[in-house]
């Protein structure tokens, strides 16, 4: 069994609690929601710092997990900092390899200006 719930966030610094209440709610009483706050948090502030216009979050509840899936326009790609790319002293950069401990797998696709960014996270 699958439910998809969809939401348009402002791009401002708002979004990210917005999603993480939305998740919330729609994930009450299961066990990945806090992981699913995390990732969230990750993408939308990416596409926050990263994108242009109303940044898009899709929730798709599986009986393997959730999928999430946030999308704005941006004309940057993700791609995970590595130490030797940042200063010790460098406050952001890090939040994929994040991700990519949460979830089971992540990628992105392209179209045109839009760029979605996705995010399995496992059932628990």
């Amino acid at each position: 069994m699958s439910a998809t719930q969809t939401w348009e966030l402002p791009a401002d610094a708002t979004a990210p609690g917005q999603a993480r209440w939305h998740l919330r709610q729609l994930l009450s009483g299961n066990e990945e929601a806090i992981d699913a706050e995390l990732v969230a948090t990750e993408l939308i502030t990416n596409a926050w710092r990263h994108g242009r216009g109303p940044i898009t979050l899709q929730a798709d509840v599986r009986s393997d997990g959730l999928l999430l899936r946030v999308c704005s326009a941006s004309d940057f790609e993700p791609t995970v900092r590595v130490d030797s790319d940042s200063g010790a002293d460098d406050s952001g950069g890090r939040g994929l390899l994040l991700i990519e401990e949460l979830t089971t797998a992540w990628g992105f696709e392209r179209n045109g200006e839009q760029l979605c960014v996705w995010a399995q996270i496992p059932a628990t």
